[in-house]
């Protein structure tokens, strides 16, 4: 079998100089097929395919040109010049073209301009990285979405077009809304999606609490959890408190540092701290039921766990943790492809960028608190547990993950300890997530969907 042969294709615009499913096809092209002029192949894309005779056009690069008709059929963009790449199968004459990749997320296009929120660089990101690699890339929202034929948008001369799109052979779920995850419409998507042999991941959110379910199981990876309770009623905070000198309660579907309480002992009183709550809570607290009660109307609202507060490592008396950010580009070996630091600002004790938090190189981190040997240990150490956790939570959880934003923070002695698990991390938090070039993490992502499309990919 060949290698995929990457081409441009450029609708035709005078149709009636060929018939609907005849295509131009440049010199170059058809020789590095392994085809002659005039010859009858079956092409495939996706769910669809046809018959197409080739005529020879005298053209330097590897080109396509197709009528609208045969477009219309193999369900490509029918207005637009586009790059794909082109698999002979093991059947005589029979081609495929694609891979066809896609990103399922919430979009705006309301205005002129088309919105993915927060991931709209990545997503620009992902366009160019599969452009450039002849893969058929395109973004797409739930409401986008039918069994029978389909819309997305692709990025074509710095804008996002839509269009008509074959139905993609893998989608990496970016969707940011968990209720709309958690809905029927979302779950008969998913059947639907089952029912056609299309992979997506990540597969849904995970919990707080899910998460250390998971990983307290794991008897190698105990002694780097904090203590962890679901917060069911007024004993468990107590025991808590009893236990620790400072307890962190965190909403087990929160994300970006919000609604997140600091509960300190201080001689025979409760210190209370929180973050992103409106209203006013009184922060001193001479008892346990008191402090409950006080918390009660707003724990009573979403779930909550109750997390044990450490003596950790800072950074000119600032909070601090570590984002690992890690890949699965093959079927068994997960890989880091970034890993920063993060120190919050003086106000705040969580170091998310959204609450002020400053992004930091980790090695700069270590090397300014140990001494080399002692920071190439932690190091270590640190990426070491990253990539257990996550082989950790793909191994425990239903549906397949491929990207995993692991959170981690050192106490004083520089032991790891591990904070949270993020399903579907952010993509700013990264120092090169302004740059030009396509970040490794971006590249890991395309070349996990063309491995779970079963597709020739790079290792």
């Amino acid at each position: 079998m060949m290698n995929p042969i990457q081409l441009e294709i450029r609708p035709l615009t005078e149709d009636n100089i060929l018939r609907p499913y005849e295509i131009k096809a440049s010199e170059k092209l058809i020789e590095s097929l392994g085809l002659k002029p005039n010859q009858t192949i079956h092409l495939n894309c996706s769910r669809y395919s046809c018959q197409v005779q080739l005529v020879s056009i005298k053209e330097r690069d590897l080109i396509m040109y197709c009528t609208k008709e045969l477009l219309h059929s193999l369900h490509l963009p029918n207005e637009l010049p586009f790059f794909l790449s082109i698999t002979q199968e093991k059947r005589q004459n029979h081609f495929t073209l694609g891979p066809i990749v896609s990103v399922l997320t919430e979009i705006s296009d309301k205005s002129e301009s088309v919105s993915m929120g927060s991931i709209t660089d990545f997503c620009e990101e992902l366009a160019r990285y599969c452009t450039v690699n002849g893969i058929f890339f395109f973004v797409f929202s739930f409401k986008d979405w039918n069994k029978d034929s389909m819309q997305g948008y692709i990025f074509q001369n710095k804008k996002w077009i839509k269009s008509k799109v074959p139905h993609p052979q893998v989608i990496h779920n970016r969707i940011h809304s968990r209720k709309r995850e958690q809905s029927e419409a979302f779950k008969t998507f998913t059947d639907q999606l089952s029912n056609m042999n299309i992979p997506y991941f990540n597969d849904h959110f995970l919990n707080k609490w899910e998460v250390h379910e998971y990983l307290i199981t794991q008897e190698h990876l105990t002694p780097f959890i904090p203590d962890t309770k679901i917060l069911l009623s007024m004993n468990i905070l107590e025991e808590m408190l009893v236990t620790h000198e400072c307890i962190f309660l965190k909403p087990i579907h929160g994300s970006q540092g919000r609604k997140i309480f600091r509960i300190t002992k201080h001689e025979s009183d409760y210190l209370l701290d929180y973050t992103s709550f409106s209203g006013e809570i009184e922060q001193k607290y001479d008892s346990i039921r008191s402090l409950f009660q006080s918390l009660r109307s707003r724990l009573n609202q979403q779930a909550f766990i109750a997390q044990q507060g450490l003596p950790l490592l800072q950074y000119n008396d600032r909070p601090l943790d570590f984002r690992i950010l890690c890949h699965k580009t093959n079927e068994n070996k997960w890989k880091i492809t970034s890993a920063i630091a993060r120190v919050s600002s003086k106000e705040q004790f969580v170091s998310n960028l959204a609450r002020g938090g400053e992004l930091m190189k980790l090695n700069t981190i270590l090397s300014t608190t140990f001494d080399s040997k002692r920071a190439v240990h932690i190091k270590k150490l640190m990426m070491e547990l990253a990539l257990e956790v996550a082989e950790s939570i793909s191994l425990s959880c239903q549906g397949i993950y491929g990207e995993l934003g692991i959170d981690l923070a050192l106490d004083m002695e520089g032991k790891p300890w591990v904070i949270e698990v993020n399903t579907k991390p952010s993509k700013d938090q990264d120092p090169d997530h302004l740059s030009s070039k396509v970040r490794p993490s971006a590249k890991a992502i395309i070349q996990h969907c063309l491995f779970l499309a079963n597709y020739p990919h790079k290792e």
